[in-house]
């Protein structure tokens, strides 16, 4: 009789199994659930014994992953706004024109932060005892972003799509926009279609024809 030979490298389907992965994926439901607690309720109100029960995991399992609240609470913070930065990096494909690089991550930054409105919930809000730290890793994450686009609006004035205009305050204009939309627009209408509008407005700003027809705005 030939013994099957099994290991913790291999589960019953055949398949690589990666204790990593496993580590993961339990990473991100305790994150998931933590950033439902703290998107509806007082920092305070949020306790680690909650949180655990929500993830379904034990609270010693817990505090392998987050020693504390405060740690929980920022990597909540750090985890979302990582997600977002790769989110709309990804999508903007290089063998695209600069403009549709810069509509699409428009849209995409829209879309992503409407798909998350808990992590937008708690990013709006702020804990006082924290302010220090999670404006650290808020002012990390806003630099990253401005750097992205502020980049693309670069690229499109050097290759004369865009007008001449300061690259800081149109990146600023952008994110602005962005940010009020997503808080203050409301219901009503596809987020798909304001997206794309707002991506359109955008471009206009900058000088750009968003139907497609491009011209050279400078020489």
């Amino acid at each position: 009789m030939q013994r099957t030979n099994t290991n913790s490298a291999e589960i019953s389907n055949g398949h690589p199994f990666h204790a990593h992965d496993e580590q993961a994926a339990k990473r991100q439901r305790i994150l998931a659930a933590a950033l439902k607690l703290f998107a509806h309720e007082p920092y305070q109100a949020v306790t680690m014994d909650r949180v655990a029960e929500a993830a379904g995991v034990a609270k010693g399992t817990l505090y392998l992953y987050f020693p504390s609240k405060d740690a929980l609470y920022l990597g909540v913070l750090s985890d979302g706004l990582d997600t977002a930065y790769r989110t709309y990096q990804a999508s903007a494909d290089p063998k695209l024109p600069v403009v549709d690089r810069l509509r699409r991550s428009i849209g995409v930054m829209v879309e992503f932060f409407d798909q998350r409105r808990d992590f937008l919930q708690f990013y709006a809000t702020e804990e006082p005892r924290l302010a220090e730290a999670r404006n650290r890793i808020i002012e990390g994450s806003r630099e990253r972003g401005f750097n992205f686009f502020a980049s693309l609006i670069e690229e499109g004035i050097r290759l004369g799509v865009f007008t001449r205009i300061d690259p800081r305050l149109a990146t600023f204009a952008i994110q602005g926009a962005i940010r009020s939309l997503l808080l203050y627009y409301g219901p009503g209408r596809p987020v798909s279609d304001i997206s794309l509008e707002l991506g359109n407005m955008m471009l206009r700003s900058l000088g750009a024809d968003p139907s497609g027809h491009f011209k050279p705005v400078h020489t």
